[in-house]
C-alpha cells in the first residue's frame, strides 16, 4: 500500500514543485510548510529544513549566473520510501571549493572547523557550506550528479555540464507522525500526481 504526501488538501504520490529563480525563499518556505510528509523516521521538519537548504543554493546559482529556468523539486512515495530530487541548470559546481571531502563520510565532518570558518570568510558570510552536509546527513541515502543538457549524468570537468541533480530517499516507518507536527487542514480530495506552476516571487533573495 502506498505512503502519500499531502500538499494543499491532496493526497499525492508524487509531487512536483518549480520555483522560478525571482522567487522570494518566503514563497518557498511557505510552500513547504504546505507539506504533510509521510511517517519517516526523523522529524519531518528536517526533512523540510534539508530540502530548503538545497533549493536555496540551486535559486542562487540560477540568480548569479542569469538563469531563467526554474528550480524543480521531484517527491514520490510509495510503500517502502520517501524520494526526493532537486534538480537545477545552475552550471553545476566545483566539488573541490567546498570546505570538506564530499565523498568522505558524513560523520568525519567538522562543521565547527578551520575549513568552514575560511569558507564562510571567503564568502563573506553569505554562504556556509552547509546545504550538502545537512542533506547528507538528513537523508539515509543521497547521489549527487552533474548533468548536460539531456540530464544525463556527466563528470564536473567534462565541460557538458548544465545544472545538478541531487537525489535522496528515506524509509517509511509504520509510526505516527511526531505529536509536535503541526495539524494540517482535513484532506479533502486525492490525486496520484500534481504539478505545481512556477511560484512567482520578488527580488531580493539571498542565501543565507
Amino acid at each position: 500500500m502506498a505512503s502519500y504526501i499531502v500538499y494543499r488538501s491532496q493526497k499525492l504520490t508524487s509531487l512536483l514543485l518549480k520555483y522560478s529563480p525571482d522567487v522570494e525563499f518566503r514563497t518557498v518556505v511557505d510552500s513547504f510548510g504546505e507539506i504533510l510528509w509521510p511517517p519517516l523516521p526523523i522529524n519531518p521538519e528536517l526533512i523540510s529544513f534539508a530540502l530548503l537548504e538545497l533549493v536555496s543554493n540551486s535559486i542562487r546559482a540560477h540568480r548569479e549566473k542569469g538563469i531563467a529556468e526554474p528550480v524543480r523539486v521531484d517527491l514520490r512515495t510509495d510503500a517502502l520510501e520517501l524520494r526526493a530530487s532537486v534538480i537545477d541548470a545552475g552550471r553545476g559546481f566545483d566539488p573541490s571549493v567546498l570546505p570538506y571531502d564530499i565523498t568522505a563520510g558524513v560523520e568525519t565532518v567538522n562543521v565547527m572547523g578551520d575549513a568552514f570558518t575560511a569558507y564562510r570568510d571567503m564568502h563573506e558570510g553569505r554562504r556556509f557550506g552547509m546545504g550538502l552536509y545537512v542533506a547528507r546527513k538528513t537523508f539515509k541515502r543521497f547521489n549527487l550528479y552533474f548533468v548536460d543538457s539531456q540530464e544525463n549524468p556527466c563528470p564536473w570537468f567534462s565541460g557538458k555540464v548544465k545544472g545538478t541533480r541531487i537525489d535522496l530517499a528515506l524509509p517509511i516507518v509504520d509510526t505516527p507522525l511526531p505529536a509536535s507536527t503541526p495539524a494540517r487542514a482535513p484532506v479533502q480530495a486525492r490525486a496520484d500526481y500534481a504539478e505545481i506552476e512556477e511560484l512567482p516571487g520578488l527580488e531580493g533573495f539571498e542565501d543565507a
